[in-house]
């Protein structure tokens, strides 16, 4: 191989590197054309037809809790009473003395503190609702962050094996006139042209990735989706402590479990308010014939309870059991999550530090070998098949970083946008 020809590599080489794995690199600046993340982000939200959905039905149990506090609508009698059914006064209202035309009014009345119960259980369904809610935006976020992450690599790891690619069809194009010259032989081309063929194929799984990716975010993104991606997030920074109970606590799924035991006491205080049974009270006017005086008649309603200890009792035992049911799992959610936290900042933080240590080290070692390989196929020691073969290494150990920098942007995204931005969102101590 002439001089001419190892520098043309060499060249295309350094570019390719630059290009693609200089940690950060801002690619020039951000294409406006570009599909960012925070953009992707946005528009996956204002087109969520669950998140949507949701917020519907937290504005429907919302209108309802109104709808508890009030007293049953009053209840309007009409009726005729004591109407001969025969001899010669039948069917007639006016002339027996007796059959009079009723009009009343009853009210059930509930007392205030039932009301306010009831009121009060309609908002904590509410407030599981809005908790469902959150839940179904973090995971939203998290699952077009993954996609977004998948495109953005998938085309990274395409750049690369296309540049080696490009530099493998740059030896064959040299290879003929080397061969002619006696410099290099058939055998060289065979190897050259078996390990451009991998190559592509390595091209067509990373276009198959590309699309997959796409195709996972067209469903929030529309076609949107299409856009190239834009420059990606900090992954290696992430303001989060697993210990700090707040951030835990914050989490959607288990504020969803924490409203769900506070619905189950709020069912459990309604019961045990039952005890004092509603009553109502009636108000009616009676007209009879005109030779006959008309009638006022008023009463009050009251439900006796005369077998509360299988009735009321045995409710309000049932809905204790069920509050401690509650408890149990919200505490079994606690765990699960608090594992789950702790194990995905572990892994996060050992893929960062991995990268960081086989950045500094695995790049240089592969990159000496392939100096070593062409300096000794420059001088005729070596061969085409090694230089190939380390610049083989070198990719692998390029694409061995970009896969450890993949894996730690997919678990930075779970835990950026299910547990830090959930905490971000709540209010502080003394806040409202």
């Amino acid at each position: 191989m002439s001089s001419q020809t190892i520098r043309i590599a060499r060249r295309a080489l350094a570019a390719a590197t630059i290009v693609v794995f200089v940690p950060g690199s801002p690619l020039h600046a951000q294409i406006p054309d570009r599909l960012s993340l925070n953009e992707a982000l946005r528009i996956a939200q204002g087109n969520a037809p669950a998140i949507s959905a949701a917020g519907k039905g937290i504005e429907a149990v919302r209108d309802m809790a109104v709808v508890a506090g009030q007293l049953p609508d009053p209840v309007l009698r009409l009726g005729v009473e004591n109407l001969p059914a025969n001899g010669p006064d039948a069917w007639k209202i006016a002339n027996d003395f007796m059959t009079m035309r009723r009009v009343g009014i009853m009210q059930e009345y509930v007392s205030g503190n039932k009301r306010d119960l009831l009121r009060k259980r309609v908002e904590l369904e509410a407030q599981r609702l809005d908790a469902s809610r959150h839940r179904l935006t973090a995971n939203l976020r998290q699952d077009v962050a993954v996609a977004w992450f998948d495109r953005y690599y998938a085309g990274k790891s395409r750049e690369l094996v296309k540049s080696l690619e490009a530099e493998i069809e740059l030896q064959l194009r040299t290879l003929d006139p080397q061969i002619r010259a006696g410099k290099a032989t058939v055998g060289d081309a065979s190897i050259a042209s078996a390990a451009l063929l991998q190559v592509q194929d390595r091209v067509l799984v990373a276009d198959k990735q590309e699309r997959v990716a796409q195709i996972a975010l067209s469903r929030w993104l529309g076609a949107d989706s299409a856009r190239e991606p834009g420059v990606k997030p900090d992954i290696e920074t992430l303001e989060l402590d697993p210990k700090n109970p707040t951030v835990l606590a914050s989490v959607p799924s288990l504020r969803e479990h924490e409203a769900e035991s506070d619905i189950a006491r709020a069912d459990l205080a309604v019961t045990q308010s039952n005890r004092s049974s509603n009553w109502s009270w009636e108000f009616a006017y009676s007209q009879r014939g005109p030779a006959y005086a008309n009638m006022v008649s008023f009463g009050v309603s009251i439900p006796l309870t005369f077998n509360a200890a299988n009735r009321q009792d045995r409710e309000i035992s049932a809905k204790q059991s069920q509050v401690e049911q509650a408890r149990a799992l919200h505490e079994d959610v606690r765990r699960e999550t608090e594992v789950a936290l702790a194990s995905a900042y572990a892994e996060w933080r050992s893929l960062i530090d991995r990268r960081k240590r086989l950045s500094g080290t695995l790049l240089a070692v592969a990159r000496q070998r392939l100096e070593l390989s062409l300096g000794s196929y420059r001088s005729g020691q070596g061969n085409l098949a090694s230089v190939l073969e380390a610049r083989r290494a070198e990719v692998e150990a390029q694409m061995q970083l970009l896969d450890l920098e993949r894996e730690a942007a997919k678990v930075w995204a779970q835990l950026n946008f299910v547990y830090v931005e959930p905490s971000a969102t709540q209010p502080k101590a003394g806040q409202p």
